[in-house]
């Protein structure tokens, strides 16, 4: 399996969306993050709401530094394929819309996110 399926079906099933208005962000992380020793990549924004994806518990399990020369541009195309498309486009504006804080697990709104459906 390419490390992109891995990651993808990881994110899949672990993941979840949290939207801070308060903080304008948007945080696509583990949802058994722990809040200490994480990294924070942005990787896109929405508007004025800027989106931030936490690698830390994922590392943790599958050994892969995001920013490791040999996978952060497999990784980062990922990410950015994920927050770009347009369903998850049009998720995120609905979020601003609203302006509540939410949290989902993506597999909650798998449909939203069609890349990672591949």
């Amino acid at each position: 399996m390419a490390i992109k399926n891995a990651i993808r079906d990881y994110v899949r099933n672990f993941y979840e969306i949290t939207y801070d208005p308060k903080h304008k962000q948007i945080m696509l992380h583990d949802s058994n993050e722990t809040y200490n020793n994480r990294n924070y990549i942005d990787i896109g924004r929405v508007g004025r709401v800027k989106i931030t994806l936490v690698w830390g518990k994922i590392e943790e399990i599958t050994g892969l530094a995001y920013h490791h020369k040999d996978f952060q541009s497999e990784l980062s195309k990922l990410f950015f394929d994920i927050v770009t498309e347009k369903k998850s486009k049009d998720f995120f504006n609905i979020l601003l819309e609203e302006n509540i804080p939410v949290n989902f697990a993506f597999n909650e709104l798998i449909d939203q996110f069609p890349i990672l459906n591949e």
